[in-house]
């Protein structure tokens, strides 16, 4: 499968341009919040686990978490490196069968791109982000949804909150007063399930 991101760079650039959110406040800010996603992404497959054989409502759920935390994960990331030239990020990415997507190799590559974050001589890592983002892609396909619609879902969600950044917590706190929840979409990721 061939996903496009040009539309989703573009639409995380004018959700961090109307919050006033920097690539070096999330590069700050990079590995807690991508741990945290992996904690609840561990939480979504366990549910995954439990409820794979008897389907029905509590699997689809499992599925949609599975799909909310790769990305987050993928927003994260994207937001963290949008400081990076422009000719340096694929803007199509697409996998042969045998490309490796299982998480153990994208949590070695996350931990790496963290470590270059770190290195004050290493601004960007252009080969590790695409990979990360093709490895995300690919876990998405592998449990069925395509990740470029299920990326715009997400950032159709997060673009219907308000808030803040808190520098504290180098995290963005959302509104959640009954007046901004009114106003809170929900992603639909079943928009981009992979129709067989």
């Amino acid at each position: 499968m061939k996903i496009n991101l040009t539309e989703i760079y573009a639409q995380l650039e004018a959700w961090r341009a109307e919050r006033g959110i920097t690539a070096h406040s999330q590069k700050d800010g990079y590995l807690v919040n991508i741990m945290e996603e992996f904690g609840e992404l561990a939480a979504a497959l366990r549910d995954y686990e439990k409820f794979f054989k008897g389907g029905g409502a509590q699997k689809q759920a499992a599925e949609h978490e599975i799909i909310d935390s790769i990305c987050d994960i993928a927003v994260f990331t994207m937001n963290a490196m949008s400081d990076m030239p422009c000719h340096l990020k694929e803007t199509e990415i697409e996998w042969e069968d045998d490309f490796c997507d299982d998480f153990c190799d994208l949590i070695r590559q996350i931990s790496w791109l963290t470590t270059d974050f770190n290195n004050k001589g290493c601004m960007w890592s252009p080969q590790r982000f695409n990979l990360i983002l093709a490895q995300l892609a690919q876990i998405c396909e592998k449990y069925g949804f395509n990740f470029e619609i299920a990326m715009l879902e997400t950032i159709k969600e997060i673009s219907s909150r308000t808030g803040t950044y808190d520098k504290a917590s180098k995290k963005w706190i959302k509104d959640t007063s009954d007046e901004a929840r009114k106003k809170w979409y929900s992603a639909n990721y079943e928009l981009a399930r992979i129709k067989k």
